[in-house]
């Protein structure tokens, strides 16, 4: 076909549209190059990134303690276990002192003491005040009077220079300068010295035991007690 009519540019002559195309597409096709290497060294980076912090996590895991799963039966022991109140010999305390646990007192306690369990009052112990307990090992000193719900026991070291009142029974061993008031058994062994007067049910008095002041024998009851003069004095 004849093309006669379209203008035929010249030869040496460049079409500046054309070329101004084709320099814009070898722009944009080396912008995309560019941009898909980018784009594949950044994934790179991040995915390397990404293992150090997986790695770095894993070593972090493996030097942690292996966490052992509690026994239930063990939490329950130690929740209701009773905690243990201790005055190590030496150590002073300026005031009363209260407490619901089992307590050994080895110091001083300027004051009253009282303990809702058991109490154990070393050789070294001294208290100054009055003593309430659940029950009492004695085998210090105290000065003020002794009340327990439960058995007294007085050891061979013990000494107390008031008056004792026991809910059951009490085992004197040591030295009581003051009255003795049981609805049990009153106990004395051998060497063990009482001044003061006593009111139990039961008295035993070992060989060698020492009791300075009057003996009342309770009842066996309070409905007896009350009944009429059922009582049995003795001085002794």
């Amino acid at each position: 076909m004849d093309n006669s009519n379209e203008p035929i540019p010249p030869q040496g002559e460049l079409d500046m549209s054309a070329t101004g195309s084709f320099d814009s597409l070898a722009r944009s096709g080396k912008s995309g190059l560019f941009s898909r290497l980018g784009e594949r060294f950044n994934e790179a980076l991040q995915q390397g990134r990404g293992d150090s912090r997986h790695r770095k996590a894993v070593e972090e895991m493996r030097r942690s303690p292996a966490i052992a799963p509690e026994d239930p039966a063990a939490r329950k022991t130690r929740n209701t276990g009773l905690k243990r109140l201790v005055i190590p010999e030496g150590v002073t305390i300026g005031g009363s002192l209260t407490g619901g646990a089992e307590s050994e007192i080895g110091g001083r306690i300027e004051g009253d003491l009282v303990i809702e369990g058991p109490l154990f009052l070393l050789r070294t112990a001294v208290v100054t005040g009055n003593v309430h307990a659940g029950s009492c090992q004695m085998d210090g000193l105290v000065e003020g009077r002794v009340e327990v719900t439960s058995d007294l026991a007085i050891g061979k070291t013990g000494q107390l220079n008031s008056d004792a009142v026991a809910g059951r029974n009490v085992d004197i061993s040591g030295q009581v300068n003051g009255s003795v008031v049981t609805p049990g058994r009153l106990r004395m062994a051998a060497g063990s010295v009482v001044n003061g007067d006593v009111r139990v049910r039961v008295l035993n008095m070992e060989e060698g035991a020492a009791l300075n002041g009057v003996c009342t024998m309770r009842a066996p009851s309070p409905k007896m007690e009350s009944a009429g003069p059922t009582q049995e004095q003795t001085t002794l």
